[in-house]
């Protein structure tokens, strides 16, 4: 299935890559590191050009997602030391709204629909705001007595899913934030949540070098895959629901059948993989690295596609 993608790597300064995240046209591309600006790359023609700096985000920031709304395909979040999130508009060039949120955010995301984007600090909670309503106060600030990872809300947008430290995945109705169910994903902490975009399949990566498929029907197990020799830190699903790409400390990246778990390919990469992305409307596969040190390899920004 794969045998014909290739890697095409970007150009790339900014030092470790810390997050990475496609508009929802598939036209932009956006990577965030520990060093300087983030960078957008505009891939809808021409190929893959140098890319141009978001200097209006700051540099220091660390999370970045592009709203999936359609009516909002300009618009990008980003996160970084200060708590706050700011949005910007990359067609006018104008910051839409900048949120307060109550700790160091960790991760940060948009529901589906996009009308509204959780963040999630590791001792802190979360805060989810209603982008829609234009509210700059959450409607929803929950702390836990866990400590948080990330969250990701399902394919209808009524359930909110909950990574945890403790390996377990919390699973609350959405938008009453009613607990229904917990999910005793992993021995070790759950470090990654993938949600299939069809909204059948939910999948976790966990320390315990483990991802776990689940029935979003009635959040049974249905496979485990295990190999890995390290912790496992991303799961993305294709756009279209079939494939499950994933990253541990392993230096390679493995993209699995999403129903069976069974592996159909493996990318051989040069060092850690620290962010992953599929493309919203092909089978063109964004990963960003952390390089090896002074004088070894050096982080990167790259995009696995058919050539």
């Amino acid at each position: 299935m794969f045998q014909h993608h290739k890697d095409n790597r970007l150009h790339w300064e900014q030092g470790p890559v810390y997050d990475i995240s496609w508009s929802s046209d598939g036209s932009q591309l956006s990577a965030v590191g520990s060093r300087g600006y983030a960078r957008t790359w505009r891939l809808e023609r021409g190929g893959h050009k140098d890319g141009e700096e978001l200097k209006a985000l700051g540099n220091e920031i660390e999370r970045l997602a592009w709203s999936p709304a359609a009516h909002n395909t300009n618009v990008i979040a980003g996160a970084g030391y200060d708590k706050v999130v700011q949005m910007w508009d990359q067609r006018t060039k104008n910051t839409i709204t900048k949120l307060g949120t109550r700790g160091q955010i960790t991760d940060i995301c948009w529901s589906p629909s996009g009308k509204y984007f959780a963040a999630v600090g590791r001792e802190d909670g979360i805060d989810v705001f209603d982008i829609a309503a234009g509210s700059q106060t959450p409607v929803v600030s929950a702390p836990f007595d866990d400590i948080a990872y990330l969250a990701r809300w399902d394919a209808s947008e009524r359930v909110l899913f909950l990574a945890t430290h403790q390996g377990a995945v919390e699973v609350y109705a959405w938008p009453t934030m009613e607990p229904l169910t917990t999910i005793p994903a992993h021995a070790g902490s759950c470090n990654c949540l993938g949600i299939d975009p069809c909204g059948r399949v939910l999948a976790t990566g966990g320390a315990d070098a483990t991802m776990e498929l689940w029935s979003t029907d009635d959040f049974t197990m249905t496979h485990v895959v295990d190999g890995y020799e390290s912790p496992l830190l991303f799961a993305d699903f294709s756009m279209d629901g079939r494939f499950i790409a994933t990253a541990s400390d392993d230096l390679e990246v493995r993209i699995h059948d999403s129903f069976s778990g069974d592996q159909v390919h493996r990318l051989a990469v040069e060092s850690l993989t620290t962010a992953l992305e599929w493309h919203p409307r092909n089978l063109a596969l964004a990963y960003g690295s952390a390089g090896v040190g002074k004088g070894g390899v050096k982080p990167a920004v790259t995009i696995f596609l058919k050539s």
